[in-house]
Parts: C-alpha cells; sequence; structure tokens
C-alpha cells in the first residue's frame, strides 16, 4: 500500500508519448552515443570541462572554441595550453568517447571593420588553419580513420545576404507561385569593399504593366549610380570645354596686336608647353613682351589662365575616366572567366572594345605629354564617356553580396580543408572534416540551406582544383577526399527562426532536406520560431523528429547530434552551463535505455518513458518509500557525521545504529 505521505517534487517536464514516437519500424531513436554535449565556451580550461562531461557518463563531447568572452575570435584558443589538447586526447582514448571541435567565430570572407578586403579574408584563413591545427590534436586516429569533426560558422558579422518572407499561401499550405518574395539584399562593390543594403518595395509598373523584380530593381540601382559617375566625368570635361573656348577665342586677338607689334605668337597650346614645363623662360619673355605691348601680354596671360584651368578639369576628367575603365574591365574580365555562355560572349565583346580605346587613349595622352595639346586628350576622354555607357559594356558596380559571399567563402574554406589534410597527412593522422554551419537566420550572411549548400559545393570544386595543381593527389581521389573532409553542420534551431518570416514547419524540414546530402555534424536546439532560444529537445516547435525520421534522413540519422541549451538554462536561474540537459535530450530524441538488438521495437524501452511522472525514474525512491523518510527519521547512512561519511556536521543525532548519539 502507497504511504499517504506523498510530496510533490517538481515538474520534469514529461514529454508526450507521441513525440519522437514509440513504436513503428519507421520510427528513429537516437542512440545515446550519438548525442553528444559542449563544453563551456566561456573558460579556455576545456582538459577539466570534459573531464566533468565524462564524469556524467556522456559518449560524445563537444569541445569548444567558440571564445564568447571578446578579445578577439582567437583569444579564447590562445589562452588553452598546448599540452591540454594531448590530455584532452588522452582521455579520449582511456575512456572511449567520442569528440568533436567547434571552431571559434570567425568571418571567412574577410569582411571586417565596416569592409572588405583580401588581407582580412586571409588573416581569417590563418586563425581557421590555427584551431584545425590545435583541433586534430584531440584525435589521434591514424589516417585511415574518418577523423574528428571541426565546425566553423559559415560567417561572423556578415550583414544578411537577402531576406526572404512568405505573404501569400494556397489553401494546401504550400507557398503560392509568387507568394515568397525578397524584401531586401545585401549589395557588394568589390573595387572599393563597400557592403550595402537594397531595400526593396515592391512597385508595379503600370507602363509595363508588371511588378518590378529585385534583379530590376539591383539593375536600375547600378545604372543610376553608373550613370552619375559617368556624368561627373563628363562635368570635368565640359569645364575643361568652356575654359578652352574662352582661351580660343582670344588667340586671333593675340595673335593679330603681336604681329602688328612686330612679335610672333606661337599658338595657344606652344606658349602653354613652355607656360607649363618652363615657367621661369615664359615669365620673362611674357615681361619683354609688356614693356612693348602691355594690353597684349595682359591677354597671353589671360589665355595661359584660362588653358591652364582647362588643363586641370581634363586631366581630372581623364583620371575619372581610368578608374571607370579599369572597374569596366574587372567586371567584363569577371564576366568572361566566370559567367555562363552568355555573359561570356558579352564579358568578350566588351573586353575587345575597351581593349581597342585603350590604345587609343594611351595615344592621346602620349600626345597631350608631348605638345600639350589637352584637346585631343579631351575629346578621346569625352568618347569614353560614350563607350562606358553602352549596356554591354556597364558593369554590375555592386553585385548580389551572396555570390560574393560564397566565391570569397569558399576561396578560405577549401584552402582551410586542404590545409587540414597537409597538416594530418605529414603526421600521419585523420585530416577531420571542416563541417560548415549555417548560422541563425538573420542574423549573419549565408544561413539558408541553398546558400550552405552552395557554400559547401564551391568549397570541395576549389580543394579539387588546388589539390590536383599542387600535385597532391590525382582528380578522382581528389573528388572524394573533399567530398569527405568538407561538408555541412546543419542547426536545426537557427533555421527554425525563419518561422518568424511567414514559414512554418513543413518549409524548415524542406530547408534539411535541401541540404541532407552534405551533412556531415548536427547542432540541436528547440524554440518557438521567433530566437534562437536554445530550449530543450521537445519544447519548441522545432520539426527534429520529421527531420530525423525522413526517408531523405540518413545523414542526419548517422551525424552527431550536439545538443546546444546553454541559452535555456542560462535563463533559468543563472544556472549557465552548469547542468547538461541529458535527461531533457534523451526525452526529446526518444533515446532508447538498452542496446535494442534481438529484442526489437516491441521490447525496446526509452528514455522519454522514464521521465514520465508516473514512471519515476528520474523521480528519486517514489510515494512508497519517499526521500524526506531518510533525512527525518535518519534511513542509511545520512545521519552519521560528515567526517564519517554523512551529511549531518558535527555529532550525529538520529543514526539508525542506536537512538543514542555517537559520543
Amino acid at each position: 500500500m502507497a504511504s499517504s505521505e506523498i510530496f510533490y517534487s517538481g515538474s520534469k517536464y514529461p514529454f508526450e508519448q507521441a513525440y519522437g514516437g514509440f513504436t513503428g519500424s519507421r520510427a528513429y531513436h537516437a542512440p545515446v552515443r550519438d548525442i553528444a554535449y559542449p563544453t563551456d565556451p566561456l573558460t579556455a580550461n576545456q582538459l577539466k570541462k570534459v573531464s566533468d562531461k565524462i564524469s556524467t557518463g556522456t559518449q560524445t563531447i563537444e569541445v569548444s572554441g567558440l571564445g564568447l568572452t571578446g578579445g578577439g575570435p582567437m583569444k579564447h584558443l590562445a589562452s588553452i595550453p598546448r599540452q591540454h589538447w594531448k590530455e584532452i586526447d588522452r582521455l579520449r582514448q582511456l575512456t572511449g568517447v567520442e569528440l568533436t571541435f567547434h571552431g571559434p567565430l570567425v568571418e571567412s570572407t574577410g569582411f571586417s571593420r565596416g569592409n572588405w578586403s583580401e588581407d582580412q579574408r586571409k588573416e581569417a584563413e590563418t586563425q581557421m588553419m590555427a584551431a584545425v591545427e590545435l583541433a586534430q590534436q584531440m584525435n589521434s586516429d591514424k589516417k585511415d580513420k574518418k577523423g574528428i569533426v571541426m565546425t566553423f560558422h559559415s560567417n561572423n558579422g556578415l550583414p544578411e545576404v537577402e531576406r526572404k518572407v512568405v505573404f501569400k499561401r494556397n489553401p494546401d499550405g504550400t507557398i503560392a507561385e509568387g507568394g515568397e518574395k525578397v524584401v531586401s539584399m545585401s549589395v557588394f562593390n568589390e573595387r572599393t569593399g563597400e557592403i550595402g543594403t537594397l531595400p526593396f518595395t515592391l512597385k508595379k509598373d503600370y507602363y509595363e504593366g508588371k511588378e518590378e523584380s529585385i534583379k530590376e530593381r539591383l539593375d536600375k540601382f547600378n545604372e543610376e549610380r553608373w550613370t552619375n559617375q559617368i556624368e561627373s566625368v563628363f562635368v570635368n570635361s565640359t569645364r575643361a570645354n568652356n575654359e578652352l573656348l574662352k582661351a580660343l577665342s582670344m588667340e586671333k586677338k593675340v595673335k593679330k596686336e603681336m604681329e602688328e607689334g612686330g612679335a610672333e605668337f606661337e599658338g595657344v597650346f606652344d606658349t602653354y608647353k613652355v607656360y607649363k614645363e618652363n615657367y621661369g623662360d615664359y615669365k620673362k619673355g611674357i615681361e619683354e613682351l609688356g614693356k612693348v605691348l602691355p594690353k597684349t601680354a595682359e591677354n597671353v596671360n589671360g589665355i595661359m589662365t584660362e588653358v591652364h584651368n582647362a588643363d586641370f578639369f581634363v586631366r581630372e576628367s581623364f583620371n575619372q575616366m581610368k578608374e571607370l575603365y579599369n572597374i569596366a574591365y574587372a567586371d567584363a574580365e569577371r564576366r568572361y572567366q566566370k559567367g555562363n555562355h552568355d555573359e561570356k560572349k558579352i564579358g568578350g565583346e566588351a573586353l575587345n572594345k575597351l581593349n581597342n580605346y585603350a590604345k587609343e587613349l594611351k595615344s592621346a595622352f602620349k600626345y597631350y605629354e608631348q605638345k600639350s595639346d589637352i584637346l585631343q586628350l579631351k575629346k578621346k576622354v569625352e568618347e569614353g564617356t560614350r563607350l562606358l555607357g553602352e549596356k554591354t559594356v556597364r558593369p554590375e558596380t555592386y553585385r548580389p553580396l551572396r555570390d560574393f559571399a560564397v566565391d570569397k567563402g569558399s576561396d578560405t574554406f577549401s584552402n582551410v580543408a586542404l590545409h587540414a589534410y597537409k597538416n594530418a597527412s605529414s603526421k600521419g593522422l585523420a585530416p577531420g572534416i571542416i563541417s560548415i554551419e549555417n548560422p541563425p537566420a538573420g542574423m549573419s550572411g549565408l544561413t539558408r540551406a541553398e546558400e550552405i549548400r552552395d557554400l559547401v559545393i564551391a568549397s570541395r570544386k576549389k580543394f579539387v582544383q588546388k589539390a590536383v595543381e599542387q600535385k597532391l593527389m590525382s582528380k578522382e581521389k581528389a573528388i572524394a577526399t573533399a567530398d569527405s573532409i568538407i561538408g555541412a553542420t546543419w542547426d536545426v534551431g537557427h533555421i527554425n527562426s525563419i518561422q518568424k518570416w511567414g514559414y512554418n514547419r513543413k518549409d524548415v524540414i524542406t530547408q534539411a532536406k535541401t541540404i541532407s546530402g552534405y551533412v556531415k555534424h548536427m547542432h540541436i536546439a528547440d524554440n518557438l520560431g521567433f530566437e534562437d532560444a536554445e530550449l530543450p529537445v521537445g519544447m519548441g516547435n522545432v520539426p527534429i523528429d520529421e527531420i530525423l525520421n525522413a526517408q531523405w534522413g540518413e545523414n542526419f540519422r548517422k551525424a552527431k547530434k550536439t545538443i546546444e541549451t546553454g541559452d535555456w538554462f542560462s535563463r533559468q536561474g543563472g544556472l549557465g552551463m552548469t547542468k547538461t540537459p541529458v535527461t531533457e535530450s534523451l526525452s526529446g530524441l526518444t533515446a532508447p535505455v538498452y542496446s535494442m538488438g534481438s529484442m526489437g521495437d516491441a521490447g525496446a524501452a526509452y528514455w522519454n518513458q522514464a521521465v514520465h511522472p508516473d514512471a519515476g525514474y528520474f523521480g528519486g525512491l517514489g510515494p512508497v518509500n519517499p526521500e524526506i523518510h531518510h533525512s527525518i527519521y535518519g534511513g542509511g547512512f545520512s545521519g552519521l557525521p560528515a567526517y564519517l561519511g554523512g551529511e549531518i556536521p558535527g555529532k550525529a543525532t538520529n543514526s539508525s545504529f542506536s537512538g543514542a548519539p555517537l559520543d
């Protein structure tokens, strides 16, 4: 008979038995060994934190190199003694645990301090390579093994490449045609390193009878900016023209005055050459002329002033033209080298036109330097404004940041992966896996499945190219190696926050399906679709179960699953990382209590059954034998003094051994 003395022990957050699926051959139950827990990212003492995690019984641990305490991305890792990495490896070998690694938050593209530069990208690349070398020390497996998974965010600090929203659905819940729109796009000027946002408001073009697309808006934006730059060149050329007209209109008058006075005027530009290159001789000559023809000398000085002003404006327009020429040429070259068939053709035509114009412009400039004749140079600059205004030559000054981020990010990740391979090979060790994680949606750069997928594909492609060029391996082996060591870490909690823009659970599942073929690792946390709240599994609406049980979800099922719930625990009374959400995680992922083996699904028991309040696995001794009895009535050894292993300081007063104190 149960005792009437029942004490409330607090909720254990039981989950519905349907969550994760208890029965049925299709239901996936995450093995305990595949569930990983991260170490504390706030401390450099990762050795102790790994040891602490091992003591809990955790079989897979993610060592943190995040460095969330500030001081730069490498501050955290730089504070870890090199001996600690080897000691962590020894613990791994001793206990049989498996390790993964979360690298520092580095901006892989080279965007920093408000702009981009190649030097900044190389700096980020160097930092990631250093992190890889440290992480590889934690796994002394030989090269025939897989090696450690090393996760790096795709971006950290790069603006969101584009914002999409869903505003219209079909009756069956699917997104209606045209119901998903890009509402803002980040754009990039590679020449200046400038990154900006192109806001987009749906506008109907009543003349054309259609809505303006984001691509059309960007094309119009580029055209307007380019036209303004060309107009600036033309403005300076016009100013030069006005000054020249004044000078040339006075030339005949001065020439006539000097002929009548018995002198000779060599012409505007010949005189200007002396004025420009040997002002002392000019000044001496003009003083001599002033003694005879003072008014004429004054007019000559006036002409030289006008020509000098015109020269300044022509030189300014010439320098502007060179800069615009370089922008147009670089863009034409990019289209010719990296574009599709049509872009290659347009780029090639633009390059031919620009090369021919450059020859003519150089010839005009050479004549200008020899004769100080600014007229020909001015005319040639004006021809350039017309050429650069042609549609086939006009560059995409600002391009979608998405394309740029994939291009530069893949430069970094391919180099990091190649370094990991070479560093491990030199030591006869497994290279490990460079796994690219999606940051929280809307917070940074490349976050969606199609974006991470394209980054992985581009990184693999460049890895193959570099490995073959450096004669490290054959192309066939390079392809296989790239597929093996470059992949994605898919954070289901991060992507779930797209729901705040009109997406739903099915759309989140579609995102997982898109990236599924490239997944090497998982990060799991729950949330309600608004923010990356890092709730324990089952407390939000992240479709974890649907993803893990999907027909296409094999890579998710095979992957280690790191539970990231630090933010939630930090908001529950300041517990921070002192508590590991073991029970919640095991329950939410319906992990089996035992190895099922021959027992089959029918005989299996799962952790989400154990946390039910009636099951009482985590409920202590239960209502029949409540724990409080032992502290009140001295059951067991709890009444012994502390120096004898008990809980009571000083002398025992209620020991079960006798009714008298133990003196």
